[in-house]
């Protein structure tokens, strides 16, 4: 099996074989995704990478399971055995692959086939071009190259109720953009932007104020704790959310920091509106309403003056409800790319992705 290092633009390859001169990738695929597409998604990746894999030595093993939490467990279990994982699909995904490989240092492949795929278009991707994303994959793997991005851990503190350990790759929604989030999941129109667009539009004409007790660890090693009923409480590792809306637009995938956002009052539905569209192009923060902090860790609790927050939505999945802590990871996660990505990554020039 291949342990890759990415010092600069030189990937250092430390063997540990499967079996002589083979590079296996284990490959999970979502069939029950976008009404069927996701099993014809996943056999043409399996098709291609297994065709196209055999002049380079690559040979691809699919461990999906019955439901996400089988095709976890087989990830994990496999993890020894493999030089990469590789998901087929959108946010919940990665999520998946993530949770998989995290403080591993196996290689995460990705091909973006969801209606969001907000994480990797962070990071140059092919999104919603199958053979592409696979070609980009296999790319990666004989060039054994990849880099190192951080995370974000929500867990349960102590005290807590249900025990919550999950990895996030993108964003922690805990307010009105996981009641958005859980809406759009649900929605049937075809394209990822336009289920967030009215599903956002439905929440915010029937806004609440949740209550929260923050203690946000700060960036700069100052402590800023206090009492909010707001609408929006969100915890961000990366940029987008909904299908390319750019909600975090300071967060650094590799920076060792996460961003703490949240609005200050109960805005006017003038303002939601305006401060939403804004949102499309990460300007929203320059508005007075936004209150927002660079962390490395924070604990939420709810108070009791506040409505009862939603269910907590990790990278577009339901994951829990409060109290949790969130602690930043940095470069906890190894995710292969094209070498072209990854020299324009290192060098603070890749261009950021739209649809």
């Amino acid at each position: 099996m291949m342990n890759t290092h990415n010092d600069g633009d030189t990937a250092q390859v430390t063997p540990h074989v499967v079996a002589p001169h083979t590079t296996t990738l284990a490959l999970i695929t979502n069939p029950a995704a976008d009404n069927g597409k996701g099993e014809q998604y996943g056999r043409q990746v399996f098709e291609h990478l297994t065709t196209h894999g055999q002049q380079w030595d690559v040979q691809t093993i699919d461990i999906t399971g019955h439901d996400r939490d089988e095709s976890l467990r087989n990830a994990r279990n496999i993890l020894h055995d493999v030089d990469a994982i590789v998901v087929v699909g959108g946010d919940g995904m990665v999520s998946l692959g993530v949770n998989a490989v995290a403080d591993t240092g196996v290689p995460l492949g990705v091909v973006a086939a969801g209606s969001g795929n907000d994480f990797v278009r962070c990071l140059g991707h092919p999104v919603g071009r199958i053979i592409a994303g696979t070609e980009a994959v296999l790319a990666s793997v004989v060039a054994r190259s990849t880099i190192d991005l951080d995370l974000a851990q929500v867990t349960s503190p102590e005290d807590g109720g249900a025990r919550i350990n999950r990895y996030i790759a993108g964003m922690l929604n805990c307010s009105i953009d996981a009641a958005i989030n859980a809406r759009a999941n649900e929605s049937t129109l075809p394209v990822g932007m336009l289920r967030y667009m009215a599903a956002g539009l439905w929440e915010i004409s029937h806004v609440q104020d949740y209550g929260y007790h923050i203690q946000a660890q700060l960036a700069n090693g100052q402590t800023h704790e206090f009492d909010v009923n707001t609408p929006l409480v969100a915890i961000a590792n990366a940029r987008y959310i909904g299908g390319g809306i750019e909600a975090s637009p300071e967060s650094q995938l590799d920076d060792g920091v996460l961003e703490m956002l949240w609005t200050k009052w109960h805005p006017t539905p003038k303002q939601a509106l305006h401060a939403f569209a804004r949102a499309y192009h990460g300007q929203h923060l320059q508005d007075p309403i936004f209150g927002y902090d660079k962390i490395t860790a924070v604990r939420l609790d709810r108070n009791d003056s506040g409505a009862e927050p939603p269910i907590l939505m990790a990278d577009g999945e339901p994951i829990g409800q409060l109290p949790v802590k969130v602690t930043v990871k940095h470069k906890a996660l190894r995710m292969l790319v094209p070498v072209g990505v990854r020299k324009q990554w290192n060098a603070g020039t890749l261009p950021q992705m739209r649809d």
